[in-house]
């Protein structure tokens, strides 16, 4: 039929609906310039060949022999591995920014570690617990001055009492923090496999769209792209595509001696997490039981953040709490005078002293205080409260051989230093995440000036064969109505 003008008529009508799917798909992507899962997608036209005529050789016309959409394998990978880097910095920095609140400690970055706000001898600060632990030695050389005056005597328990607070407080913050983040990481998990699940859906689902149009599910695979995605930003996955498989894509997480396929074809295994023992949380495959190891992601970086920085802080915190009872109480219980008493008394279990269980004794009052441990409580002897004053220069063993004051100020610098680098490291990070996204959308995202002009071409074409069918249309009615 292609030899004569009926077989014309069926090409420019193959034309014609060849012509307007381009601007269909045209408008397809102008309609998702705002989706960020939606990778342009193009028309493929093709000839379906030739035949031999009396006149010579015809073509079949121009069809439709498919769609495409343009995106970047390997980009694609590196974004999916990127992703889970930037989000476990983040996790570290948003949880790390937590605990600098938690802290009650202002850290100023414009200096160094020695100007951290209210850590210097200084007692500046807006009242954090290295100033509440300056005024508490300040108390006890005031007393020291005037040790019969009833009001030193009171404004040295008040001041003890806001530092047992200010301690019990941070603890409290810090122990409820590590709850949240533990917290944080359930959800996490929980939305991690409900992502995959959803691949392992998607991935039948193109197999089934597939069937005989291999590669044309592109809504589809846009979206599991994007699951993808959202799945490294909880945890570092690797992904292959199966060869032969209909585009199925498999998804698979690292153990101990290899790999493990959390989706492969339309099956998929989900992740138990276990995390019963301090410090060390384990994740395993539901039903077999084996061991994974989550290295990157929002799940990763948070529980770095609770079981590195943010633990070290609580345990420095304790520390200080330790020392400070023991080397108090052991000169408020010096000498040989009657029902000598502690200073501080400490709630802790199994005889470990800690910042949550410090208290001061509750006999404690400006009557029974006492300034000397001597058996005749001599009127204006103050070598207790002496001794105790002097506690704030001396150096300690158990605090790395640091004053009180240098213990705590050290102990904040790491944790600035922990956040400082966290920072520096996300920065760093995100430029070239933010190059990788850019190159992403350089490729697969929607110009709309682009499509316009493809629009504009498309819409010109089936213009042009239309009067191509009307031309064909007018030369058949010359034939059969007016010839005969």
């Amino acid at each position: 039929m292609s030899g004569n003008i009926l077989g014309d008529l069926a090409n420019a009508t193959k034309a014609l609906n060849a012509h307007r799917f381009g601007v269909t798909t045209a408008g397809t992507n102008i309609a998702n310039v705002n989706n960020p899962d939606f990778a342009r997608q193009r028309v493929t036209l093709g000839d379906r060949g030739t035949i031999q005529t009396l006149t010579g050789p015809r073509g079949l016309g121009v069809e439709v022999t498919g769609f495409s959409h343009m995106r970047d394998q390997v980009l694609d990978r590196e974004i999916i591995r990127e992703a889970s880097i930037n989000s476990s910095l983040e996790a570290q920095q948003a949880a790390l920014a937590k605990a600098e609140s938690s802290m009650g400690q202002e850290i100023n970055r414009t200096g160094d570690s020695a100007f951290i706000d209210g850590v210097a001898n200084d007692g500046s600060g807006a009242g954090g617990l290295a100033e509440v632990l300056n005024d508490f030695f300040n108390a006890f050389h005031s007393l020291s001055a005037n040790p019969a005056s009833d009001a030193e005597k009171e404004s040295l328990l008040q001041k003890s009492e806001i530092l047992v607070q200010k301690l019990n407080v941070t603890s409290e913050r810090f122990e409820n923090l590590k709850g949240d983040i533990s917290n944080e990481a359930v959800t996490d998990l929980e939305d991690a496999n409900r992502l995959i699940k959803e691949i392992a859906r998607l991935n039948a689902e193109i197999t089934r769209s597939e069937a005989n149009h291999v590669g044309q599910a592109l809504d589809l695979r846009d979206l599991r792209q994007a699951r993808l995605e959202d799945l490294s930003e909880y945890m570092q996955i690797e992904t292959t595509t199966l060869a032969d498989s209909g585009g199925q894509v498999t998804v698979s997480i690292g153990t101990a001696t290899g790999s493990v396929d959390l989706v492969k074809e339309g099956r998929f295994e989900q992740i138990n997490f276990d995390d019963s023992v301090p410090g060390l949380p384990a994740f395993s495959i539901d039903g077999s039981g084996e061991i994974i190891n989550i290295k990157g992601g929002s799940i990763h970086g948070a529980l770095h953040a609770r079981d590195g920085a943010i633990q070290e802080f609580a345990n420095s915190l304790d520390r200080l709490a330790s020392e400070l009872v023991d080397q108090v109480n052991g000169i408020y219980n010096s000498g040989v005078a009657p029902g000598i008493t502690n200073f501080f008394t400490d709630t802790g279990t199994a005889g470990e002293k800690t910042a949550a269980g410090i208290s001061l004794d509750a006999t404690l009052s400006t009557t029974t205080l006492r300034t000397s441990n001597t058996v005749a409580q001599a009127q204006g002897d103050n070598t207790v409260v002496l001794a105790i004053a002097e506690l704030d220069s001396a150096e300690f063993a158990n605090l790395g051989d640091r004053s009180f004051s240098s213990f705590y100020r050290a102990t904040v610098s790491d944790l600035a230093q922990d956040v400082a680098t966290v920072d520096s490291r996300l920065e760093d990070e995100g430029i070239v995440f933010k190059l990788l996204k850019e190159q992403q959308d350089s490729i697969s995202g929607v110009s709309i000036d682009e499509e316009m002009t493809d629009m504009m071409k498309f819409q010109r074409a089936f213009e042009a064969s239309g009067r191509v069918v009307r031309a064909i249309d007018e030369m058949l009615d010359v034939i059969i109505n007016r010839l005969f």
